[in-house]
């Protein structure tokens, strides 16, 4: 019966934890500002909600032009060595697209097909720098402190 009762909370803790991972936040591989209304913007999003459908574990985010998060733009264009003059904006590996047009999207295709095949560095990665996941380390000392208690109660 004890061991039922341990094999149940530790297949309990690892849902726990599962979850609590979900919901950590994931850097994007792909930030797209936008601005609302942006014809433009509607474009480049299809292409976008494409590439994802063929690469479901790309990671987007999508950030309005007037939001609190809106002025990442500034710092990142600094950091590509852009200005943007027109909207969407988005930022992919090393890449940084402005605007619309075939040559946009061919740019965007190559930009995400490279991400997927070396794997993607999140923009923010260049004026956040590396993030420590706080919350991961949280939760997994957690069970351990949880699974240590129950083994010393076990072997009791």
């Amino acid at each position: 019966m004890r061991r039922r009762e341990l094999l149940l909370g530790c297949t309990l803790m690892v849902l726990i934890a599962a979850s609590f991972a979900a919901l950590a936040q994931v850097d994007p591989d792909v930030l797209v500002f936008y601005r609302e209304g942006c014809h433009d913007c509607e474009r480049m999003d299809r292409v976008i909600e494409e590439l994802h459908g063929e690469n479901p574990t790309l990671s987007v985010r999508r950030i309005e032009e007037g939001s609190p998060d809106g002025e990442l733009m500034w710092g990142l264009s600094a950091e590509y060595g852009i200005f943007p003059t027109k909207f969407p904006v988005i930022f992919v590996g090393d890449e940084a697209i402005v605007g619309i047009g075939f040559d946009k999207e061919l740019q965007l295709r190559a930009a995400v097909e490279a991400c997927m095949e070396a794997g993607c560095v999140s923009p923010l990665v260049r004026i956040t720098g590396p993030r420590i996941p706080w919350r991961a380390y949280i939760v997994a000392g957690l069970i351990a402190a949880f699974l240590l208690m129950i083994f010393i109660d076990y072997a009791i």
